[in-house]
């Protein structure tokens, strides 16, 4: 996936088409200020860099290109403030991490090239060494863990009585109603078009089919494999009912049984394998099953309230300063 530490033409073409526009005459320089830290324009780029294939496909036109590419931008520039708190937070209170951890992720990034060669060809690009996406991996680890380590403290400080659950289950009936459906998960590689490209993703989705048959835990190879945006989830794509799928993929999930593997099947963007975890048949819950939706779902959403609210004052104390253009 060579847009995970490059695309340079993509990203070329990127800074000089929002970088301008959305950040002064500057095309690459300080976007943004925490505390002492910067943030420069160009880490943000590489930061979309693995979607912008992607939308520039699904792209009526180049403006249209731009706009949603702006808004990315300033998405990524958000996720970089709150990474540097976080990462300042969790250095604070002596959080670390295992060097086999990191290892471990730094081995699942140079899967994701056909070869070696490939992989040192695109860190030289990028102008990045080994240690420093060592270092990178790191600190997004730490920022991570530290985030979701907050995240579960709100959670279990959240109150939900019985009252809640029981008004939630009332005014969101139709949430607990489902059509036939299945639970899946999936490996997807990007293909174009082009007939000798995709044949050798092809060839590599065939492999990857053969571990999977082979009794390989089929999570651990989307992490692994996939370019999908569930990779790091282990592939999940959750529950999906007919509708909710391209025709294609749609038959190939409903025709499976619980715990089957799908073959390699083409679609638009890519190519696909499916596990199908299980199974239902169109029904409803009760409120006594659907409380078990309902309690983690109400207490998330205490959660992320709080964490917001902690977020906030967190910027406040950290001197944020933004350098956007009106």
């Amino acid at each position: 996936m060579k847009t995970l530490l490059g695309c340079m033409g993509i990203l070329q073409a990127l800074v000089l088409a929002v970088g301008a526009g959305a950040y002064g005459e500057t095309v690459d320089g300080i976007v943004a200020t925490v505390g002492t830290e910067v943030i420069l324009h160009s880490e943000l780029v590489e930061q979309i860099a693995p979607v912008l294939t992607d939308l520039r496909l699904k792209a009526a036109n180049e403006e249209q290109f731009n706009e949603q590419a702006k808004v990315l931008l300033g998405k990524a520039l958000e996720d970089a403030v709150d990474n540097r708190i976080l990462l300042r937070e969790a250095l604070l209170v002596g959080i670390d991490v295992d060097k086999a951890v990191v290892e471990q992720r730094v081995v699942e990034v140079k899967k994701r090239f056909a070869s070696d060669a490939e992989f040192e060809k695109e860190m030289a690009k990028a102008g990045e060494t080994v240690s420093d996406l060592r270092e990178r991996v790191k600190k997004q680890i730490l920022a991570t863990s530290f985030g979701l380590n907050k995240r579960r403290a709100f959670e279990k400080e959240a109150s939900v009585s019985e009252a809640d659950i029981d008004q939630y289950y009332r005014e969101h009936s139709d949430e607990f109603t489902h059509p036939e459906r299945v639970r899946v998960r999936r490996v997807f590689l990007e293909a174009k078009q082009d007939a000798s490209e995709r044949a050798q993703v092809e060839a590599r989705m065939t492999e990857i089919k053969k571990e999977a048959g082979g009794g390989a835990d089929f999570a651990t190879l989307a992490k692994t494999y996939s370019a999908g945006p569930e990779a790091s989830d282990g592939g999940l794509v959750g529950w999906v009912t007919r509708d909710s799928l391209v025709k294609e993929l749609a038959d190939v999930a409903f025709s499976l049984a619980e715990g089957g593997v799908s073959d390699v099947s083409s679609t638009q963007y890519g190519l696909v394998i499916l596990k199908v975890e299980k199974k239902e048949v169109a029904g409803s819950l009760g409120l006594d099953e659907a409380r078990k939706q309902i309690e983690p779902q109400l207490r998330a959403k205490a959660a992320d309230e709080k964490f917001k609210t902690w977020m906030t004052g967190q910027r406040k104390r950290s001197r944020v300063r933004i350098f956007l253009n009106s």
